[in-house]
This record gives C-alpha cells, sequence and structure tokens, in this order.
C-alpha cells in the first residue's frame, strides 16, 4: 500500500490548525492577565486600608491617639479645675482609701498620695494616661455614664464628638488583632495575584504590569486621605469651639499615616513601571543594532 501523502513526507498539520491554537491560546492568557490584574488591584487596596487599620490599633500608637482624644472627650481640664480640690480634701479625710476624681468618666483609681501630691499638669498626665490604657483595653465600656459629658447613648455618631468616641472604641487590642490577621492573609493573596500577573506577562512586562497595578490601587488611596487631612484642616482652623477643633487637628494629624503609607506604595509602583519601560527600551535597542 502507499502511504499518505502527509505520512510519507512527514508533512506538519495545516497551518490553519495551528492558528486557531495560537489564537486561542492568546485570548485565553489575556483574559486571565486582565483578570488578575484587575484582582490584585482591588487586593492591593483592602490590603492599604487593613494595614493603615492595624498600624493606627498597635498599643503605641493608639496610646498617643487615645491620650489626645480622650483630652478632649473627658474635658479633664475643666474637670480637674473643679474636682480637683475636692479630691485632695477626700486624700486627707481617707489616706488610705482608692479615690476617684468627680466627674471623670473614666474609673481610674487615685492614692491619696497620688491625689495630694501631684501637680494639675502630672495628675492630668496620669489620668489620660491610665484612661487611654483602660479604653485600649475594654474599648468604649470603659465609660462610665454618670461621668460630666453626656452618656454614649447621648452622642449622635454623625457628630465630631460622637464619631470620635466610636472610633475610639475601634482602638483596642482585639480589634488591632483582627487587623493584623486579615493583613496577613490579605498579604498572602496580594503576593499570589502578583506572582501570577507576572507569570502570565512576557518579558519586561511583568515588572510594568505589577508596577501599574500597585500605581491603580495606591492612588486613589493616596488621594482620598490628603483630601481628608485637608478638608480636617481647614476644619480645626475654622472651628470656634475648642475641643471641636482639638478633633479635627487629632483627625488631620492621624490621616498622615495612610498618606505614607499610599506614597510608599505609589512609589514602588512608579519604580516597577519604569524599570519595566526601561528595560524593554533598552532591550528593543538592542535587537534593532544586532
Amino acid at each position: 500500500m502507499t502511504q499518505e501523502p502527509d505520512e510519507r513526507e512527514g508533512r506538519k498539520p495545516p497551518a490553519a490548525t495551528s492558528v486557531t491554537v495560537t489564537i486561542g491560546t492568546g485570548f485565553w492568557r489575556n483574559f486571565f492577565k486582565w483578570a488578575a490584574g484587575v484582582a490584585l488591584v482591588f487586593t492591593l487596596g483592602f490590603l492599604l486600608l487593613f494595614l493603615n487599620a492595624a498600624q493606627l490599633t498597635g498599643r503605641d500608637v493608639a496610646h498617643k491617639g487615645l491620650t489626645r482624644a480622650l483630652a478632649s472627650i473627658t474635658e479633664i481640664d475643666a474637670v480637674l479645675a473643679d474636682g480637683q480640690g475636692d479630691l485632695k480634701a477626700k486624700a486627707e479625710e481617707s489616706p488610705d482609701e482608692e479615690l476617684r476624681l468627680a466627674d471623670y468618666p473614666i474609673d481610674v483609681p487615685l492614692t491619696s498620695q497620688q491625689a495630694q501630691e501631684l501637680s494639675t499638669a502630672e495628675l492630668r498626665e496620669l489620668l489620660l494616661s491610665r484612661s487611654a490604657d483602660k479604653v485600649y483595653a475594654e474599648g468604649v465600656s470603659a465609660f462610665r455614664e454618670e461621668g460630666r459629658g453626656p452618656s454614649t447613648h447621648d452622642i449622635a455618631i454623625l457628630s465630631p464628638p460622637g464619631a470620635v468616641r466610636y472610633t475610639v472604641g475601634l482602638l483596642t487590642e482585639d480589634t488591632h488583632d483582627a487587623m493584623w490577621v486579615t493583613t496577613v492573609a490579605l498579604t498572602g493573596i496580594t503576593a499570589f495575584l502578583a506572582l501570577l500577573l507576572a507569570l502570565l506577562s512576557r518579558g519586561y512586562g511583568r515588572l510594568t504590569s505589577v508596577g501599574v497595578a500597585t500605581l491603580i490601587a495606591s492612588l486613589p488611596f493616596l488621594l482620598f486621605f490628603v483630601t481628608v487631612r485637608f478638608i480636617l484642616r481647614l476644619a480645626s482652623e475654622s472651628e470656634g469651639d475648642y475641643l471641636t477643633a482639638q478633633l479635627y487637628a487629632l483627625g488631620k494629624d492621624v490621616a498622615w499615616l495612610p498618606i505614607r503609607t499610599g506614597i510608599a506604595f505609589a512609589g514602588l509602583g512608579v519604580v516597577f513601571v519604569v524599570l519595566g519601560v526601561t528595560f524593554s527600551l533598552l532591550d528593543s535597542r538592542r535587537l534593532s543594532r544586532g
């Protein structure tokens, strides 16, 4: 028997079949590349949010923020002005008992020695530091309803004092642990998606694609908090009430942390894009000369 021409001459399959396979493969490669890029952008956005939440709820950062916020929320200066004299009188009458500053909304016990010997500034610092520790451990439940200011139920959450008070209730160790676990999980997912996007890209486009995704995720995040900080700065400068102005100023200072994070991620994206484009141009010139 005579062999068929394809078998005898060892010809390859028809060119049309090869073209069809190539088109199909390129389509799905691009589809998964775009899907990985979009997923990376959203995951990076969430990572930025939870990373900053984990940083803001860390013990050292949260303690500083709580101390400043509690100075306004508790109206400690007015409370000390009205109640420090009675506190010293009680300390003289009952030197062995624990004392509390009247109308102060957080239960902070004091010794008679502290009540008698500490200056107003030292007593203020001690009360705020211990109050910050207590709120960090217990959340908003650390506030006593019989304090000088309005109770938790009487404060509107949309008002500046209400928003700060509810936010203060989130600056706890439990919140920090939850934010940290979520950040670690998102970091792993982000690394996987970045690797997948790099594998689906070609040549130096791997650097460029990852850099572009990082920029798309970080720039809106950065612009949002820059805008928030600018608005809070204007509000703090125009606010007539001193305590409310201090709360706005606190929010303005806190907004600087996510701004720094956004700058760092945007800078990383720019570096990746510049390296990818530069190496691609150098490689193209080398091939053209060769």
